[in-house]
Protein backbone atom coordinates (compact mmCIF):
# COMPACT_ATOMS: atom_id res chain seq x y z
CA UNK A 1 0.00 0.00 0.00
CA UNK A 2 1.32 3.61 -1.07
CA UNK A 3 2.57 6.22 1.77
CA UNK A 4 0.14 8.63 2.84
CA UNK A 5 0.51 12.54 1.45
CA UNK A 6 1.96 14.36 4.70
CA UNK A 7 -1.21 16.67 6.30
CA UNK A 8 1.23 19.83 5.95
CA UNK A 9 1.35 19.06 1.86
CA UNK A 10 -2.08 18.87 2.44
CA UNK A 11 -2.87 22.25 3.57
CA UNK A 12 -0.39 23.59 1.18
CA UNK A 13 -2.30 22.31 -1.64
CA UNK A 14 -5.19 24.07 -0.15
CA UNK A 15 -3.97 26.94 0.43
CA UNK A 16 -2.31 27.87 -2.78
CA UNK A 17 -5.04 26.31 -5.21
CA UNK A 18 -7.18 29.34 -6.58
CA UNK A 19 -10.80 27.43 -6.57
CA UNK A 20 -12.19 30.27 -8.90
CA UNK A 21 -9.49 29.52 -11.59
CA UNK A 22 -9.84 25.44 -10.54
CA UNK A 23 -13.17 25.66 -10.98
CA UNK A 24 -13.97 28.31 -13.82
CA UNK A 25 -12.08 25.48 -15.71
CA UNK A 26 -15.56 23.25 -15.26
CA UNK A 27 -18.05 26.06 -15.76
CA UNK A 28 -18.87 29.77 -15.86
CA UNK A 29 -18.83 31.81 -13.15
CA UNK A 30 -19.58 35.60 -12.22
CA UNK A 31 -19.44 37.87 -9.54
CA UNK A 32 -22.06 38.20 -7.02
CA UNK A 33 -20.50 39.86 -4.25
CA UNK A 34 -17.54 40.72 -2.21
CA UNK A 35 -16.67 36.87 -1.98
CA UNK A 36 -18.54 34.66 -3.81
CA UNK A 37 -18.78 33.33 -7.64
CA UNK A 38 -21.64 31.80 -8.91
CA UNK A 39 -22.65 29.93 -11.16
CA UNK A 40 -24.27 26.45 -12.94
CA UNK A 41 -23.67 23.41 -10.56
CA UNK A 42 -21.84 20.78 -12.84
CA UNK A 43 -22.83 18.34 -10.52
CA UNK A 44 -26.82 18.11 -11.36
CA UNK A 45 -29.05 19.53 -14.18
CA UNK A 46 -30.38 23.24 -13.64
CA UNK A 47 -31.42 26.58 -15.04
CA UNK A 48 -30.60 28.97 -12.81
CA UNK A 49 -27.17 29.24 -10.42
CA UNK A 50 -27.23 27.39 -7.28
CA UNK A 51 -23.79 26.77 -7.77
CA UNK A 52 -21.50 29.23 -4.91
CA UNK A 53 -17.52 29.49 -4.64
CA UNK A 54 -15.97 31.77 -2.03
CA UNK A 55 -12.21 32.44 -2.74
CA UNK A 56 -11.48 33.77 0.72
CA UNK A 57 -13.00 30.51 2.43
CA UNK A 58 -11.57 28.35 -0.30
CA UNK A 59 -14.68 26.92 -0.43
CA UNK A 60 -17.80 25.68 -3.17
CA UNK A 61 -21.64 24.95 -2.26
CA UNK A 62 -24.61 24.10 -4.26
CA UNK A 63 -27.65 25.32 -2.81
CA UNK A 64 -29.62 22.61 -5.30
CA UNK A 65 -27.59 19.43 -4.58
CA UNK A 66 -26.26 20.47 -1.52
CA UNK A 67 -22.48 19.13 -2.72
CA UNK A 68 -19.75 21.29 -0.93
CA UNK A 69 -16.07 21.55 0.18
CA UNK A 70 -12.74 22.82 -0.81
CA UNK A 71 -10.57 22.85 -4.24
CA UNK A 72 -9.53 19.32 -3.55
CA UNK A 73 -13.10 18.16 -2.96
CA UNK A 74 -14.33 20.02 -6.03
CA UNK A 75 -11.59 18.31 -8.25
CA UNK A 76 -12.24 14.76 -6.77
CA UNK A 77 -16.57 14.93 -7.73
CA UNK A 78 -15.44 16.71 -11.24
CA UNK A 79 -13.17 14.18 -12.16
CA UNK A 80 -13.83 11.00 -10.47
CA UNK A 81 -10.80 11.13 -9.10
CA UNK A 82 -9.25 8.88 -5.29
CA UNK A 83 -8.08 11.71 -2.83
CA UNK A 84 -4.27 11.10 -3.41
CA UNK A 85 -5.06 11.72 -7.12
CA UNK A 86 -6.75 14.62 -6.54
CA UNK A 87 -4.34 16.42 -4.28
CA UNK A 88 -1.30 15.20 -6.59
CA UNK A 89 -2.73 16.83 -9.86
CA UNK A 90 -3.42 20.06 -7.82
CA UNK A 91 -0.14 20.13 -6.20
CA UNK A 92 1.40 19.34 -9.78
CA UNK A 93 -0.45 22.18 -11.25
CA UNK A 94 0.64 24.59 -8.59
CA UNK A 95 4.69 23.48 -8.44
CA UNK A 96 3.93 21.90 -5.17
CA UNK A 97 6.99 18.38 -3.78
CA UNK A 98 4.51 16.58 -2.36
CA UNK A 99 6.90 14.31 0.72
CA UNK A 100 4.39 10.48 1.26
CA UNK A 101 4.87 8.94 4.87
CA UNK A 102 6.25 5.14 5.17
CA UNK A 103 6.39 4.42 1.56
CA UNK A 104 9.54 3.33 -1.10
CA UNK A 105 9.81 4.49 -4.32
CA UNK A 106 9.12 0.87 -5.82
CA UNK A 107 5.72 1.00 -4.02
CA UNK A 108 4.42 4.76 -5.47
CA UNK A 109 5.09 3.43 -8.33
CA UNK A 110 3.04 0.18 -7.86
CA UNK A 111 0.08 2.78 -6.52
CA UNK A 112 0.10 4.24 -9.34
CA UNK A 113 0.25 1.90 -11.75
CA UNK A 114 -3.37 0.59 -9.82
CA UNK A 115 -4.73 3.83 -10.00
CA UNK A 116 -4.42 3.86 -13.60
CA UNK A 117 -5.67 0.62 -14.01
CA UNK A 118 -8.58 1.50 -11.63
CA UNK A 119 -9.67 4.74 -13.47
CA UNK A 120 -9.33 2.61 -16.49
CA UNK A 121 -11.87 0.42 -14.96
CA UNK A 122 -14.08 3.10 -14.52
CA UNK A 123 -13.85 5.01 -18.19
CA UNK A 124 -14.81 1.17 -19.88
CA UNK A 125 -17.41 0.93 -17.16
CA UNK A 126 -18.80 3.92 -18.34
CA UNK A 127 -18.92 3.27 -22.05
CA UNK A 128 -20.16 0.01 -21.55
CA UNK A 129 -23.04 1.53 -19.15
CA UNK A 130 -23.90 4.11 -21.87
CA UNK A 131 -23.62 1.98 -24.89
CA UNK A 132 -26.20 -0.61 -22.73
CA UNK A 133 -28.72 2.14 -21.96
CA UNK A 134 -28.73 4.81 -24.85
CA UNK A 135 -26.86 3.08 -27.57
CA UNK A 136 -28.16 0.93 -30.74
CA UNK A 137 -25.69 -2.40 -29.44
CA UNK A 138 -27.99 -2.27 -25.95
CA UNK A 139 -31.07 -2.76 -27.23
CA UNK A 140 -31.52 -5.93 -27.84
CA UNK A 141 -30.06 -6.83 -24.29
CA UNK A 142 -33.24 -5.05 -23.19
CA UNK A 143 -35.46 -7.12 -25.33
Amino acid sequence: MAGRIRDEDVATVRERTDIVKLVSGYLTLKKAGHDSFVGLCPFHTEKTSSFSVSPAKGLFYCFGCGKGGDAIAFLREVEHLEFAEAVEGLAKEAGITLRYEGDTPAERRAASRRQGLHRANEVAFELYHEMLLQGREGEDAWR
